[in-house]
Order: structure tokens, then sequence, then C-alpha cells
């Protein structure tokens, strides 16, 4: 009980702190309408379920990573030590969501001396944004009472980011969520593409179908009353941006079959990248990334 419950704790903690879902994906969707800048708490809540939907997570991502055989590489990850040089709330919170995500990575990888290494970290600068309460002994039991329920803890995640958005805005720092999201969204791709010398039809695949979840991120952040910090964050997501520009979308022909009495359908978007293009943002995210980090 004691090796679930640290288990647990480290995936909920991983999933809480990069503000994402913990469910499948179910292939991109549309974007939808455009934030503006100011919109409410009810539409940016919408945008952030939509986002925990279409985008694989990050433990999501590095299942798939280390589907392709791939091993285990500590120096993937942005080092611990570092954790201390942030001092200013924009800087610890992009580091918050680089951390959450190098967490689930090393979580997925079955590194337990990693794994609590970077939980330390995660949990200190959750403390020092005043938002280290959200993962309580309270979550932390209903989840376990939940943990054969996939749906319930979706659930109790996303009520968590949700207390942790609250608790930021109360703070007068409302824009440091939106940090939180691109910067781990950021880690969790630019560890994906590490791995991009091994990476299967599958892993790529979710690589191309990031540039429709980028759109929602980039869209999310902006809609937030921007701070400079926050200003130069959107700006230095550029030439990820731009690299994404060259993934194409398909549009397949939607088809109905059946399998063990279940009907299938299929159909709808795909989006493709050749390898130079996947090459050209493998380089953008690793320069972004490493920016961010400093």
């Amino acid at each position: 009980m004691k090796k679930f419950r640290n288990s647990l704790f480290l995936s909920l903690a991983a999933a809480t702190l990069v503000l994402v879902g913990c469910g499948e994906s179910a292939g991109p969707t549309t974007s939808g309408s455009s934030l503006s800048e100011g919109a409410s708490v009810t539409q940016r809540t919408k945008r952030l379920k939509k986002i925990f939907r279409a985008a694989p997570t990050p433990m999501e991502t590095a299942r798939i990573v280390q589907k392709t055989g791939a091993t285990f590489s500590q120096d993937h990850l942005h080092s611990a030590m570092s954790a201390s040089n942030y001092v200013t709330a924009d800087r610890q919170a992009i580091n918050l969501g680089i951390y959450g995500a190098d967490l689930s990575y090393a979580t997925i990888f079955e590194e337990n001396a990693v794994s609590l290494t970077y939980l330390e970290v995660v949990k200190s600068l959750a403390r020092d944004l005043g938002v280290g309460d959200v993962i309580d002994d309270n979550l932390l039991a209903r989840a376990e009472s939940n943990r054969a329920r996939q749906d319930s803890l979706i659930s109790i995640v996303s009520e968590a980011f949700l207390n942790m958005n609250e608790k930021l805005k109360s703070n007068g720092q409302e824009d440091l969520s939106g940090m939180l999201v691109a910067a781990g969204w950021v880690e969790s791709l630019y560890l994906a593409t590490r791995h991009q010398d091994k990476a299967n039809d599958d892993l790529r695949s979710r690589i191309a179908e990031q540039k429709l979840v980028m759109e929602d991120v980039v869209d999310l952040v902006t809609s937030y009353n921007q701070s400079p910090e926050l200003k130069d964050m959107i700006a230095s997501l550029q030439p990820i941006v731009d690299a994404f520009d060259a993934v194409q979308k398909e549009e397949a022909k939607n088809t109905i079959g059946k399998s063990q009495g279940a009907i299938l359908i299929g159909g709808g978007s795909r989006y493709t990248a050749s390898e130079e293009v996947l090459a050209q943002i493998s380089s953008a995210v690793a320069d972004v990334r490493n920016q961010l980090v400093k």
C-alpha cells in the first residue's frame, strides 16, 4: 500500500502541477474561437478542459517514448540543483511547469530515486508560489479511493488545478498560471523530441498533433492580463510556432466498421510532418526550453 501511495502521489503531483488532465488523448480537435485578453474565468476554464482532453499529458507522452524502446536518460532533465536559482515568481512558475514534466518522465521510467528528488523540487517551488497546499492528504486519500475510476481521477486532478488557479488569481498572480501551463507543455515536448532517432509512427504522430495543442496553449496564455514577464514568455514561444507551421493537416474520409460487436467510427483530421519538419520542431523546442531554464 505504501508503494502504491508513493507512486500515486508522484503521478498526481506531476499531472496537477503541469496543469493537465490524466486521460488518454482522443486525437486532435479544432481549437475553436480565440480568447480575447481579459477573457472570463469560465471561458478560460472551458479552454483548459479542452487542452486537457486534446493533449497527450506529460505522463502519456513519456509512456509513448518508453514504448519506442528508449532508455531513461537523466541528462535530458533540467538539473534539480538549479531550482534554488529561481527567486522571482515568474521564473518559479515557469520552472515549476518544467520540473513537473521532468517528474512525469522519471516516474514513468520507474526511476524512483530521481522521481523523489524532483518531487521535492516541485513541492518547494509550489510552496514558494503559495500553492503548495493544493496536493494535500485529503486529495491523496480521495485519489486512492478512486484509483480504479479513471473519470473520477481526472475530475480530482482537474479540481486540484482549478484550486491552484484560484489561489494564483487571489494572490494577484493569474499570469503565472499561463506561464506554468506553457512551460510544462514545452518541457514534455522537449523530452519527447529527445528520442526522435527512435521515434515510432505513434510518437511522430503525437508530436505533429501538438500543432493544435500549441494553438490552444498560446491562445490561452495570450488571454491573460499580460505582465511584462508573460509577454516575454509568449514572444519566446514564436520559434516553436514558426516550426509547426510546416505540419500538414489532412482530412481523412469518415469510415464505419465493427470489431467484436462494437461500432468503430474513423476519420477526421490527421496531422503529419516529414523528418525534416520534425527535426526543425525538435531544434526550435530545444532552443526555447534552454532559454526558459536559464
